[in-house]
């Protein structure tokens, strides 16, 4: 199933196919760990409507670049490996996924990494965490125009959705501030997303880029949730 969603959508997209075929060989070796890892291998029938893997994928930079990620709701373990200590023994039978990730999204000039985040299916949204890969492309995808206004309420509806608040909107003349919690607040002006996150100081972003200011949003707020519950 996830090779043909992203078979289908990236194709839809008119992206090269020797970089479809990459981005589907990517996502075989992340979906599969997440089926042998999240959910020990176990039929989709047996598990309940909460918390399954998802395929998510979306455009960044009006559509220079595509992103990929797999979410599981296993517990978070440690950070994404390095380069380095990616290559399992040599007598190993496998573990060699996330080397394959590694070596196809260096090759297009793409990255990859993993975090904490939230479910977007099922009945409610759960923590849990993504392995993603973005890769370098070039969409005919022209991204919805939003005033500050619309741009800062299509923020808060991301982000309500995934389970994260209270929020707070403020609205003025040609800004918006979005109040996320004591350590996260985003204002729009000018076309652009001002997001100040812990960790990572004050960054700026473009209107168009919603999904991925939404999801480094919810990348921010599990790890300081974390913080507070060591160990999850």
């Amino acid at each position: 199933m996830a090779r043909k969603v992203v078979r289908e959508t990236l194709s839809a997209l008119m992206l090269p196919e020797e970089t479809v075929d990459d981005a589907v060989t990517m996502v075989s070796e992340l979906a599969t760990n997440a089926f042998t890892h999240a959910l020990g291998g176990r039929a989709l029938a047996t598990m309940p409507t909460v918390g399954l893997p998802e395929v998510q994928i979306y455009g960044r930079g009006a559509g220079t670049e595509v992103v990929v990620r797999v979410f599981d709701s296993a517990s978070w373990c440690r950070k994404a490996p390095s380069e380095a200590g990616l290559r399992p023994p040599v007598e190993a039978e496998g573990g060699r996924g996330l080397e394959l990730v590694n070596a196809l999204a260096v090759e297009r000039g793409g990255w990859w990494g993993a975090c904490r985040s939230r479910s977007q299916l099922g009945l409610l949204p759960v923590s849990g965490k993504v392995v993603y890969f973005a890769l370098p492309a070039s969409m005919p995808w022209r991204p919805p125009q939003r005033d500050c206004r619309q741009a800062a309420r299509e923020l808060r509806r991301l982000l309500s959705v995934r389970g994260i608040g209270p929020l707070h909107l403020s609205e003025g003349w040609r800004m918006a501030v979005l109040s996320v919690r004591a350590e996260i607040t985003v204002w729009v002006r000018d076309d652009t997303f001002f997001v100040t996150l812990p960790g990572a100081g004050a960054a700026c972003h473009p209107v168009c880029d919603v999904v991925g200011v939404a999801e480094e949003i919810i990348r921010r707020n599990e790890d300081l949730n974390a913080r507070v519950r060591p160990g999850v």
